[in-house]
C-alpha cells in the first residue's frame, strides 16, 4: 500500500505520528489546531448513516459544518488541513470544505467518483421564494450549472453547496442531512435528558450522560485518537503533564473518521495544555459560558467531535469537554444542553 499525504496540520505534543504498515510522505506546512486523547481504531467499521438516508451500512458520515453527506466507507476525506491520494482502492474521495482539487506536487490525481461540501458563497436573493429542483430529507436544494458528468446543489437552508461525480454520484447526493453538529447547536428548546441517564458533576460543572456508558477516570492526557472513547464517559483530572506518545498514522478514509458516541471532560491544572486549542466563539446560556473551538465545523479528522470550555461568565475556563457528534445528533444535544455550573 502506498500513498501521498499533504498534512498542514502543527505537529504538537499531541500528534507523534508514527507511520505503520504504509509508506506516506508527510509534509508539515502549516499551523492548525489537533486534539488527541483516547485511541480511536484506524480501522473503524462503519454503521447506519443519520438522517435516515437509507444508504448501506457500510457506508459512512462525513460532516461539515451544518451539513453531512454519506460515501463509501474506503472513500478518502479530503480537507484543507489534509490532502491524500495513491492509497490502493479508495473507491473515491470526498472533499470537506475545498473544492475538489489536490495539488500537483503531491504526486497523484483524483479518483473517478467524487463528492464535496463546500460554503455556499453568494446566495441569490429571493432563491428560498423559487421551486426547489428537489427537496432530500426536508432540505429544499437548487441545481447549479456543473461540469459534464457532475451534480451540484446549492443549499441555503444549511450554506452549503453539495457536489459529486461518478457512478454513484446520485445515490450520495441523496444522503443529504443536516449534520449532527447543527443539531447540537440549533436554536430552540433544550434537549430532554431520558430519566434512565445518569447526572454527574465534574470540575466544577455538571451534566448527564448515559448510564450504560463505561466509566473511565484518568489523571493524565497520554493516549491517541479523538478524545472520544466510544460509549465511554472519560473524567481526566490533568494533574500531570499530557504524556508524550507515537500515535499511528490512520489513512483517512470516511469509515476511520466517523464518529463515535462518548463524552471526555478534563479538568485540573494541567487541563487546557492537554486539550490544546484555541476558543474563538462563545456564548452564555443559562449562567455558564460556553466556548467552543476554532476547528469547529472544519471537517475531517475532527469533524465528529465538539470540543468546548466551561466557565461562569466573566472567569477563566478551567474545564473542557470532548463530545462524540454522532448519529442524528439528538443524544449530543441533550448532553450540551445538561451542561450546567455546580453550586456548592
Amino acid at each position: 500500500m502506498t500513498g501521498r499525504v499533504r498534512d498542514t496540520r502543527q505537529m504538537t505534543y499531541r500528534m507523534r505520528a508514527a507511520v505503520a504498515g504504509t509508506a506516506v510522505a508527510v509534509a508539515m506546512l502549516g499551523s492548525a489546531s489537533t486534539a488527541f486523547a483516547a485511541q480511536r481504531p484506524a480501522s473503524a467499521a462503519s454503521g447506519p448513516l443519520t438522517g435516515g438516508s437509507g444508504s448501506r451500512t457500510d457506508w459512512a458520515a462525513v460532516p461539515y459544518r451544518n451539513a453531512q453527506l454519506s460515501v463509501p466507507g474506503s472513500w478518502l476525506v479530503e480537507t484543507a488541513q489534509q490532502l491524500s491520494c495513491g492509497f490502493s482502492q479508495p473507491g473515491g474521495m470526498i472533499f470537506a470544505g475545498i473544492r475538489p482539487k489536490l495539488p500537483q506536487g503531491l504526486g497523484c490525481g483524483l479518483s473517478a467518483s467524487l463528492a464535496w461540501i463546500v460554503p455556499s458563497g453568494h446566495i441569490p436573493q429571493g432563491i428560498r421564494h423559487r421551486r426547489p429542483s428537489a427537496v432530500i430529507h426536508g432540505i429544499p436544494v437548487y441545481r447549479l450549472a456543473s461540469d459534464k458528468g457532475s451534480v451540484l446543489y446549492l443549499v441555503p437552508d444549511l450554506g452549503v453547496r453539495v457536489g459529486a461525480r461518478g457512478p454513484k454520484a446520485r445515490h450520495v447526493l441523496d444522503t443529504l442531512t443536516r449534520s449532527p453538529l447543527s443539531v447540537v447547536l440549533r436554536r430552540g428548546p433544550a434537549g430532554r435528558v431520558p430519566a434512565s441517564w445518569a447526572r454527574g458533576r465534574f470540575g466544577g460543572v455538571r451534566f448527564a450522560s448515559p448510564r450504560s456508558w463505561s466509566f473511565l477516570h484518568e489523571d493524565q492526557w497520554g493516549t491517541c485518537g479523538t478524545g472520544v472513547v466510544p460509549r465511554s464517559l472519560v473524567l481526566i483530572d490533568a494533574t500531570r503533564p499530557p504524556l508524550y506518545l507515537p500515535c499511528p498514522y490512520a489513512i483517512p478514509t470516511a469509515a476511520a473518521y466517523k464518529a463515535q458516541p462518548g463524552l471526555t471532560v478534563v479538568t485540573g491544572k494541567y487541563a487546557a495544555k492537554s486539550v490544546g486549542e484555541t476558543y474563538v466563539s462563545c456564548r452564555v446560556r443559562y449562567g455558564v459560558r460556553i466556548c467552543l473551538s476554532s476547528v469547529t465545523g472544519r471537517g475531517g479528522f475532527l469533524s465528529g467531535v465538539l470540543i468546548f470550555s466551561v466557565a461562569r461568565p466573566h472567569r477563566h475556563a478551567r474545564t473542557f469537554f470532548l463530545l462524540g457528534l454522532s448519529g442524528s445528533g439528538t443524544r449530543a444535544r441533550a448532553i450540551f444542553d445538561s451542561i450546567a455550573v455546580a453550586s456548592g
